[in-house]
This record gives structure tokens, C-alpha cells and sequence, in this order.
């Protein structure tokens, strides 16, 4: 019999413990999960000025790779795309600075480890 969680359910246990994470130091929740035409953003949040969009990767051991490797160019630009959309249907956050960061949550130790990568990528030109 396989113990092993499904890949959506150690999603969804990483996404909430990269929120609990957030919280701890003070990072506003704005929405998880947004979708915007084929995109979706797990997190994202504010803090101070800057609005925040985080990608959560989790994984039942540390990766050994870097973070760039986990979040390709491709999807880069997907949450970028769904970055606009939010700005689109948000104005109120037009003059928020911007960030994109990565949030890898592993779940070989106790506590979980987590590592925030901050401004993991960014825009080529600004909104």
C-alpha cells in the first residue's frame, strides 16, 4: 500500500504552509489560487508597498536543484500573464512595486522546511 500523498494533496499542504509562513512575518494574503485566462497564481500577497506573486513547489524531499530549474521560463510568463490580469481587475494595486517569488516547501524533516526565495525572476520591462 502506497503512504505516499497524491501530487495535488502535497500541493495543497505546501501552498497552505507557504501562507502560515507568510503570515508569521507579517505578509498581507490578497488571494490563493487567482486565476487569470490559462494562469493561476498560488499566492498572492503584499507587504509594505510591494505586491507579491509566489509560486509554491512542493516536494517530499529537498530539492538539490536550483530554483530557476523549478519555476522555467515558460511558466514565468504565465504568471507574469496572470500577474497583468490581476493589476487588470485589481487597479488598486497598479502602484504597488512588483514581485515574483518561489516558495519550496519540503517535507523530508520536522519542521517542514521552507525556503522563500525572494524576487526569484522578474519583469523584462515594468507594468
Amino acid at each position: 500500500m502506497n503512504m505516499k500523498p497524491s501530487k495535488q494533496l502535497l500541493g495543497q499542504k505546501g501552498e497552505q504552509q507557504a501562507v502560515d509562513f507568510l503570515k508569521k512575518y507579517h505578509y498581507k494574503i490578497i488571494a490563493r489560487n487567482y486565476r487569470y485566462s490559462r494562469s493561476e497564481i498560488d499566492i498572492i500577497c503584499c507587504q509594505d508597498d510591494v505586491l507579491i506573486f509566489c509560486e509554491v513547489k512542493s516536494y517530499q524531499s529537498k530539492p538539490l536543484d536550483a530554483v530557476e530549474f523549478r519555476v522555467n521560463k515558460k511558466k514565468q510568463e504565465k504568471l507574469i500573464q496572470g500577474a497583468y490580469g490581476f493589476i487588470e481587475e485589481y487597479p488598486e494595486y497598479e502602484n504597488y512595486n512588483i514581485r515574483f517569488d518561489v516558495i519550496i516547501v519540503a517535507f523530508s524533516s520536522y519542521p517542514v522546511d521552507i525556503t522563500h526565495h525572494k524576487a526569484a525572476f522578474w519583469l523584462e520591462e515594468p507594468f
